[in-house]
């Protein structure tokens, strides 16, 4: 049982290491851009929530107004794709975001008068598709197999990784252990 622990505890230090390797980088991003992300709030890694008065729901402008005005204001103004990913109300500031799907701009409207309070990047959301490997889709591709691949994958090796390592562990002692109890017989 000894020998056949020590030639599977050498296969698996070589697997490691060459796993390892390979998917050092790839660790290392998601790790770092995983740090960023938990701190996103405390970096300004994303705009700031501005705040109105326009708190009294009767008296806001239709999600179809809001949509038009960023639309507008997106392609006129910025230059840039106005498709929009989503709208987040914000009821107690009297706020909406838009976010658009092509680019990472964020504007801030006042629900009461459709005013834009705000124009500015969100470095989150670039951080974001870092982190989960949809960066690769956003710039290359339409659909999401290139995310679904990435993540297959270093979520695979990075199980490997794990159960590797504690074998690398584990292994070492258990060889000992086995030594010691052949030497007192």
């Amino acid at each position: 049982m000894s020998s056949k622990t020590v030639i599977f505890t050498r296969l698996y230090r070589k697997l490691h290491r060459n796993v390892g390797i390979i998917f050092i980088g790839f660790f290392l991003l998601i790790s770092i851009s995983g740090f960023l992300l938990g701190l996103k709030d405390e970096l300004g890694l994303k705009p700031e929530t501005k705040s109105t008065n326009s708190i009294n729901q009767s008296s806001w402008i239709s999600i179809q107004s809001l949509d038009s005005i960023a639309r507008t204001f997106a392609s006129g103004e910025l230059k840039i794709d106005s498709e929009i990913d989503r709208i987040d109300i914000r009821p107690d500031k009297g706020i909406a975001k838009i976010l658009f799907k092509n680019n990472f701009q964020e504007l801030q409207l006042d629900l009461e008068s459709g005013e834009i309070l705000s124009v500015e990047k969100r470095a989150d959301n670039f951080i974001e598709r870092l982190h989960d490997g949809s960066i690769i889709d956003f710039y290359f591709t339409e659909n999401n197999i290139s995310t679904i691949t990435y993540v297959s994958i270093i979520s695979l090796s990075l199980v490997f990784m794990i159960y590797s390592g504690y074998l690398l562990w584990a292994n070492p002692r258990k060889i000992r252990r086995n030594k010691k109890g052949k030497r007192s017989k």
